[in-house]
């Protein structure tokens, strides 16, 4: 792989106890298990530094996740997300966010979507 078919970015702040994942334009080439691995390194993370807050940014996300991985990430993330003691959890979504639903109803955290970087921010850290 090389730098510009990277597929994610992940980064830690401390401060605002919030940590951030950003999809990249290299998810175009991901499989199932790229996708489950990253989300294993994020919400290990999460658990790790006890994080509150989570951003997960999808607006250059190309993969296409199957149902089964997708079942898996309902289950275990969400598991590991409630573990951590996260509060909220916000989505930069691409495009109108008004009809997008909780993502888990397993979920202990406020979740929810915004079609730009500034709403999201704004939501999680009040």
């Amino acid at each position: 792989m090389t730098l510009s078919d990277a597929m994610h970015s992940i980064s830690w702040h401390k401060p605002e106890k919030l940590l951030i994942l950003t999809w990249l334009e290299g998810t175009e080439g991901m499989d199932d298990e790229d996708f489950r691995d990253t989300l294993e390194v994020f919400a290990d993370g999460a658990l790790h530094h006890r994080a509150e807050r989570l951003l997960i940014d999808v607006r250059e996300f190309r993969h296409r996740p199957s149902a089964e991985i997708l079942a898996w990430r309902d289950e275990v993330t969400v598991d590991k997300y409630n573990r951590a003691g996260v509060r909220r959890l916000a989505w930069i979504w691409p495009g109108d966010v008004s009809s997008m639903k909780p993502s888990s109803q397993a979920r202990t955290y406020d979740e929810r979507y915004h079609s730009s970087e500034d709403d999201a921010f704004s939501w999680l850290l009040q």
